[in-house]
């Protein structure tokens, strides 16, 4: 070689290797301090007894709550949990009735061989998200789709 090209080489060389340096630490600086990436990963399921404690304890202490103020403030935390699991119960019964209507539907429009390969796909795609749900529940990060 050249003395002219391993001078362009090496400058090439240098280039690459600090853009790929720089754009590592660039990509762990975002990541580190970008607020949304920080709440992605999967979470433990809360236990609402104990945000109801969390949520006493911060606002007895900020508001400096007597007995009686905590004691209504736990009967109307109480109250607005119950309301929002009624409310999580009716979506999810109108949710299920919309989806029997969908697979009804598609059951309709497929000719009478088809339906049971249409079963077998629904069943598979059951069993998935089981198993979303369990690694969910367990904090696993589930694993990319398989194609």
């Amino acid at each position: 070689m050249s003395k002219s090209r391993l001078s362009v080489f090496l400058s090439l060389l240098f280039v690459f290797i600090s853009g790929a340096i720089l754009g590592g630490l660039g990509y762990r600086w975002y990541t580190i301090n970008n607020p949304a990436e920080k709440g992605s990963g999967p979470r433990a399921p809360r236990d609402p007894a104990e945000v109801k404690k969390r949520i006493v304890a911060e606002m007895k202490d900020f508001l400096k709550l007597d007995s009686d103020q905590v004691q209504k403030l736990e009967t109307i935390l109480e109250d607005t949990r119950e309301k929002f699991e009624g409310v999580h119960q009716e979506m999810n019964q109108k949710g299920k009735e919309i989806w029997q209507v969908q697979v009804e539907q598609i059951n309709n429009i497929l000719r009478p061989e088809q339906r049971p390969l249409y079963q077998q796909l629904r069943d598979k795609h059951e069993r998935e998200r089981e198993e979303r749900k369990k690694q969910h529940q367990h904090g696993i990060q589930p694993e990319t789709s398989k194609k």
